[in-house]
């Protein structure tokens, strides 16, 4: 990593020279796994001018990418500067059940145009389930008990190098509370000789997910996970995960109050020995509770390791977003609405007074459900079933509905944490390519893992 004065004088001379992105031979592509068929199909798709022209990051957007989101009470800072978390969730960078086969690892060129389109509305951050949640499958971070799969981390390492490369902070959910088809919580009760029926969020019995947090056995195999995955090294960065600044932090799970079974939320002595455990592998980054919810009297917001608490909105319910940010700033943490449904579609509250109410409560974040983007052709969508997918300008209604968001990402910010790097297409083009080799060079290392970025990101 290099040091910031270094950084400082890469980026002048960087500005100095450049003069806007050059086209890359179609070889550069097909290294990095898109090939000459797909690119000859972008060309002949009515997709052009959505974003606005490409920029090189600024010396101060290269030090933010080389520095870690900190934590004083109830804000958050990066490089002295408040920070608000700011974004989409796109929960399938790491593994998607959209596309066929199902599932797969996502294409490098999907994942640029993601990170492409966060940049355009101006996010700061991604929540992304799957660079953590992976277990269970074949295709998994960890296929059995114990054992893991290294080919599955090209992707969760790309997905990292992209997000590095436009400025991007990540947060990662570690488990999930339901059994869905990137596993979860009761793959490790499975893994454990527990029987249960059912897939997704239909379990029976139905309070069997409390073996998860009461289970000695069961908690010391997903520390193990935790602390194999903290500890994996980035093959195009050269960086352990745990040393990364592009992650702002850990979360312990997704929606672990397990609502829909009447389980109440996870233990506080579970969330602490969680906590714990990940910021003594991580100290330099955050962790956030993955309970769906504010829960008090638990004792929830005592443990003191964890730096964020958050809950999910449909956003006519004001009343139990501020009574859930009365909480946790009481306690001196920051709160998080994390996943919050753009769509409009439960009526009550406006989506933009919703918002506004979120930017008017110092220090609190919003991420919004959920992002996807163009298929590998770029003449067609991946479409998503749960009524909540957004897709950037794909019509009047989500331009509408995305032009709110990306007010709320302006005013949350005043235009201080956002680098704005950005591709010419909606999808992946040369030019992206040539600007991308380009961002690269200042903050990525050199020798062997330099090499691996240069040889255009080859799976």
């Amino acid at each position: 990593m290099l040091a910031p004065a270094s950084l400082l004088s890469l980026a002048l001379v960087l500005s100095s020279v450049y003069a806007g992105p050059a086209p890359l031979p179609y070889e550069v592509f097909e290294r990095a796994g898109i090939s000459r068929a797909v690119l000859d199909a972008r060309a002949k798709c009515a997709i052009n001018e959505t974003f606005p022209p490409p920029t090189l990051p600024s010396a101060l957007d290269l030090l933010k990418r080389d520095s870690f989101v900190t934590r004083k009470g109830t804000e958050l800072f990066l490089v002295n500067e408040p920070f608000r978390i700011v974004g989409p969730n796109i929960y399938w960078l790491g593994l998607d059940e959209n596309v066929v086969p199902n599932p797969s690892w996502p294409s490098k060129s999907r994942v640029l145009e993601a990170m492409g389109v966060v940049s355009a509305m101006h996010g700061t951050t991604i929540r992304g389930h799957t660079l953590g949640v992976s277990v269970g499958l074949p295709l998994s971070i960890e296929p059995a008990l114990d054992v893991f799969n290294e080919e599955a981390y090209e992707s969760v390492d790309f997905a990292i190098l992209a997000a590095r490369v436009y400025g991007l902070k990540l947060m990662i959910p570690l488990t999930d509370n339901y059994n869905w088809y990137h596993g979860g919580k009761y793959q490790f009760i499975e893994w454990n000789g527990i029987p249960f029926q059912g897939t997704g969020a239909d379990i029976t019995p139905t309070d069997v997910g409390a073996f998860f947090y009461n289970t000695t056995a069961i908690v010391d195999s997903f520390k193990r996970f935790i602390t194999h995955h903290l500890n994996h090294v980035n093959r195009y960065t050269g960086i352990v995960l745990k040393d990364d600044p592009t992650i702002i932090g850990w979360e312990t799970g997704n929606e672990l109050s397990a609502a829909r079974f009447g389980e109440g939320p996870p233990p506080a002595s579970w969330t602490r020995e969680i906590a714990q455990h990940i910021k003594s592998l991580a100290p330099k980054q955050l962790v956030f509770d993955g309970t769906y919810g504010v829960f008090p009297e638990s004792g929830q917001l005592d443990v003191q390791e964890v730096d964020v608490f958050s809950d999910h909105f449909y956003p006519d319910n004001t009343t139990k977003l501020l009574t859930g940010i009365g909480h946790v700033q009481k306690a001196g943490k920051v709160y998080l609405a994390g996943e919050i449904d753009w769509t409009g579609q439960h009526g009550g509250t406006e989506l933009s007074d919703f918002l506004k109410t979120i930017e008017g409560q110092k220090g609190v974040g919003s991420l919004f459900w959920s992002l996807f983007g163009h298929s590998d052709d770029c003449c067609s969508w991946v479409e998503h079933d749960d009524g909540y997918s957004f897709f950037f300008e794909r019509d009047d209604f989500y331009k509408a509905q995305g032009d709110i968001l990306i007010a709320h990402a302006k005013r949350m910010n005043a235009g201080r944490a956002a680098a704005e790097v950005l591709p010419q297409l909606a999808c992946a083009s040369p030019g992206l390519g040539g600007l991308a080799e380009k961002v690269l060079a200042p903050f990525l290392p050199t020798g062997k893992a330099g090499a691996a970025v240069k040889s255009a990101m080859s799976a």
